[in-house]
């Protein structure tokens, strides 16, 4: 049985849909400039990761650089960003960059080709460890084995990790590797004290037996609680509607963070829902629904957090299709 689905997330992106595309202006950038902020041309860097700046440009999805080995004329880099600022992690040698704003339907010019050297040094004091994994600010729900990750850095021996819970009252180590040394690029905790919920920062410090860089972090939040049972709102129980014509199902969720929920709404042919109908994902709180055919169906919701935790189905609610 053929249906037709239609997803509502927001009164706006509903009024969005009778917007044809023929009306959809993107901004036109193609006479704007880029301005490299760093590294700047001729300058020279002692460090294993180059971090490349320049400024915003309104009208602009995204900004493609592009990174050039001078010595073998190869572009060793080829990317698009979303942010104006761009790690990235390099090797000795002369190298020059630029970079353009794009959208949909314009660029801008390439930005001046700024060149710089990047030599070697075992001075680790103005180097930077660039965290990997948790990403900054990631949802976890299960941290019974949690694994870091951070690019290595050539000139370094061993790296510290620091743990620490982050409260309105300030931060607290949580674990340390307590100068025991690590001397990959990646630890794996299962014996922690992350078994409450809350906000987390790591932090990665590299060293040598002369230098040392400073600690670097990154935030992870706990979560381990099931979204709340939705409340379903329409239809009514038992309601009656027509078939081939448009039926609005709408639940909601009694949370402050309804926005970091999505929903799964299922329909079947019997209250037990061995024979389901169709299961609709990752959805907000409203789905608009065509059935093909007359008969008794039912109806449930779920929620699931941006932290991967599925809360129970709610219980079901029966609607007539003549």
């Amino acid at each position: 049985m053929k249906k037709y689905i239609k997803y509502i997330t927001s009164i706006s992106f509903a009024i969005g849909l009778i917007i044809s595309c023929d009306d959809i202006v993107e901004e036109n950038i193609s006479d704007d400039s880029i301005v490299p902020i760093a590294p700047l041309n001729r300058t020279e860097h002692q460090v294993d990761s180059i971090q490349f700046r320049w400024n915003s440009i309104e009208g602009a999805d995204e900004y493609r650089l592009q990174v050039n080995n001078e010595a073998t004329t190869a572009i060793i880099l080829d990317t698009l960003v979303v942010n104006t600022i761009f790690d990235y992690k390099i090797n000795p040698g002369t190298y020059s960059w630029r970079v353009r704003a794009e959208n949909f339907a314009y660029v801008s010019p390439y930005s001046f080709s700024n060149q710089f050297v990047i030599t070697s040094s075992d001075d680790l004091s103005e180097q930077k460890v660039n965290l990997v994994s948790p990403s900054n600010n990631q949802q976890l729900n299960d941290v019974s084995q949690l694994i870091f990750t951070w690019d290595e850095l050539s000139i370094a021996t061993a790296y510290n990790i620091r743990i620490s819970e982050v409260t309105t009252s300030g931060e607290t180590v949580v674990f340390d590797n307590d100068g025991k040394a690590i001397n990959e690029n990646s630890i794996t905790i299962t014996d922690t004290e992350l078994a409450s919920d809350g906000e987390y920062k790591w932090a990665v410090q590299a060293i040598n037996d002369d230098s040392s860089t400073i600690f670097f972090s990154r935030t992870f939040f706990v979560d381990t609680q099931k979204p709340v049972v939705p409340s379903l709102l329409e239809p009514i129980t038992d309601q009656t509607v027509d078939k081939e014509q448009p039926i609005l199902f709408k639940w909601s969720f009694t949370s402050e963070d309804m926005e970091m929920i999505s929903s799964t709404i299922q329909i079947a042919k019997d209250e037990g829902f061995t024979d389901v109908e169709d299961t609709i994902s990752d959805v907000p709180t409203e789905v608009e629904y065509i059935f093909e055919a007359a008969g008794t169906f039912f109806w449930r919701v779920r929620g699931i957090d941006i932290a991967g935790n599925v809360g129970e189905y709610s219980e079901p609610r029966q609607v007539i299709v003549n």
